[in-house]
């Protein structure tokens, strides 16, 4: 399946015209029509930083569940940072907390 579809790609979509190079087949650039170089640069380097940021964030969840085998908020929940801190001064979710933690 996965072969058919890249083979699928590569046959039916083409590079836009006038696009920014052989890999821009315009997906979501209606945005970027009619400003400027140095704006265009700005909003890519923006985008590039955030997606470094996001990849980075993802790899410490990833290890840090991999290490003590147990969620961010798994973990959390249960030293009782995390309903201490948060969740003792919501009325909704005082029911859901254990009678120790409130």
């Amino acid at each position: 399946q996965l072969i058919a579809f890249v083979g699928a790609h590569e046959v039916f979509v083409k590079p836009r015209a006038n696009g920014l190079g052989p890999w821009d087949f315009g997906l979501g650039t209606e945005l970027l029509d009619g400003i400027d170089d140095e704006e265009l640069e700005r909003k890519q380097t923006a985008e590039r930083n955030n997606g470094r940021l996001a990849m980075f964030a993802i790899i410490g969840l990833m290890w840090q569940d991999g290490t003590f085998g147990k969620t961010p908020f798994a973990l959390l929940n249960e030293t009782g940072w995390l309903p201490d801190r948060f969740f003792k001064y919501i009325p909704q979710c005082v029911d859901g907390l254990s009678t120790d933690r409130v």
